[in-house]
């Protein structure tokens, strides 16, 4: 897919893997709009940022997810790329006494049912499009579960589940629609989890280098990109998930 001229709604725009994909997006010749909680900092990037769009919307709210699309398809109809970068990761005890329900499924509502909901609200758009795409963001963790992290690791195995269940739909009516999954390593620079050279002895990857691996996979129609660690763990997933499972808990 010929990356400018086109327009592109980013979610969780504001910060670390969208936005790296917004700015790059952007140099290339697209219409960019990026989609965030906070307004303050929607003000601040697009600041910084000559030519951004922000939109302040939030994805684990649906009635916020219908504006959202409401607000694209009146002002910004021609828009035929949809990036899903909005997630959140917690450290999840599932025996501490004192968590509640609702906390224990914030990233269920951001990370799932965020990305489900605006793919459904957008698809009758992008249909419309001569060519366009979908990216979803998983994780190495869709193929391993991380133990300290059990409700995040659920929520990306579930996209790259939807992720591969929406591209066989779209092959099937609409095949100028692209879906592609990134599948992103730990990666330093984002806001999910503090970043150092040595987390626990995992190695991290640049915001920057990711986009360089996702920016040739969309050009290329790429059905998923799974660069530096991810890969290990997709192989490992496959033929030892309990055996990387349990040194993932150590």
């Amino acid at each position: 897919m010929k990356l400018s001229n086109n327009t592109i709604l980013i979610t969780g725009g504001t910060s670390g893997i969208g936005l790296g994909f917004a700015q790059e997006l952007l140099k290339r010749g697209n219409n960019v709009i990026i989609v965030g909680r906070n307004q303050a900092m929607i003000d601040e990037v697009t600041k910084t940022n000559p030519g951004l769009i922000g939109l302040q919307g939030d994805v684990s709210n649906p009635e916020s997810v219908r504006a959202i699309a409401d607000f694209v398809r009146n002002n910004y109809p021609e828009t035929n790329i949809l990036f899903h970068s909005a997630g959140i990761m917690r450290e999840f005890n599932l025996l501490d006494p004192s968590a509640l329900f609702e906390q224990s499924t914030l990233e269920i509502e951001t990370n799932l049912k965020g990305t489900i909901w605006l793919t459904q609200a957008l698809l009758p758009q992008l249909s419309m499009q001569q060519e366009a795409m979908i990216v979803t963001v998983s994780s190495g963790l869709s193929f391993v579960s991380s133990p300290n992290h059990p409700v995040y690791s659920a929520t990306k195995a579930g996209i790259h589940m939807f992720t591969d269940a929406l591209r066989i739909q779209l092959k099937k009516s609409n095949k100028n629609i692209h879906v592609m999954e990134l599948v992103p390593p730990l990666v330093s620079e984002t806001k999910l989890q503090p970043s150092t050279t040595d987390n626990r002895g995992i190695p991290d990857m640049s915001v920057q280098t990711l986009v360089k691996h996702g920016m040739k996979g969309m050009e290329r129609n790429k059905k998923r990109v799974v660069p530096g660690l991810s890969k290990y763990l997709r192989f490992g997933g496959k033929y030892f998930p309990d055996f990387v499972s349990n040194a993932m808990a150590k």
